[in-house]
């Protein structure tokens, strides 16, 4: 018998990880969404992936608008992260008034990340509860600064 999905939650919490917000903007629904679960996938192209809730309406978004960002945030922006995060705002406002930018493939962009990937959808793979999603790199900005990261469930810096 598999471990329940409280005890994975448990023994994943102890994975120290970055922390991202992938970026949208289709016809539709525009926001962004928090992401601890990023990874470079394939230098050859340059291919990343991310994991995404099957059920999240980030997911229809990035399908219809075929682009998204991902934005590798600084130890500077917990609050970005926290408001991505949030049941209770509206994504497409907390987006707005971070004011991002488009470099090629019309995603938003999130200034002021360490790094800024945009990227086209190359696929999604369904598996269990959640969505790998691929993207193919096509620009990209970045900048130096201290990492945020995530561990057992809070945020920690670097020492």
């Amino acid at each position: 018998m598999p471990i329940t999905k409280d005890e994975f939650k448990q023994a994943l919490s102890l994975w120290a990880s970055g922390v991202t917000a992938i970026t949208y903007q289709s016809k539709s629904k525009s926001g962004g969404v928090t992401v601890s679960s990023f990874s470079s996938l394939s230098l050859d192209p340059p291919l990343v992936l991310f994991c995404l809730q099957s059920g999240s309406g980030a997911k229809d978004a990035i399908l219809e608008a075929d682009c998204f960002a991902v934005n590798i945030l600084s130890s500077k922006q917990k609050q970005i992260s926290a408001d991505f995060a949030s049941g209770s705002l509206d994504k497409a406002v907390v987006l707005e008034n971070l004011k991002p930018i488009q470099l090629k493939t019309g995603a938003p962009l999130l200034p002021d990340c360490l790094v800024s990937l945009d990227c086209k959808l190359e696929s999604v793979v369904e598996k269990g509860d959640h969505c790998i999603v691929i993207g193919l790199v096509e620009a990209q900005i970045t900048k130096e600064d201290a990492p945020l990261l995530y561990f057992h469930r809070n945020y920690r810096e670097l020492t």
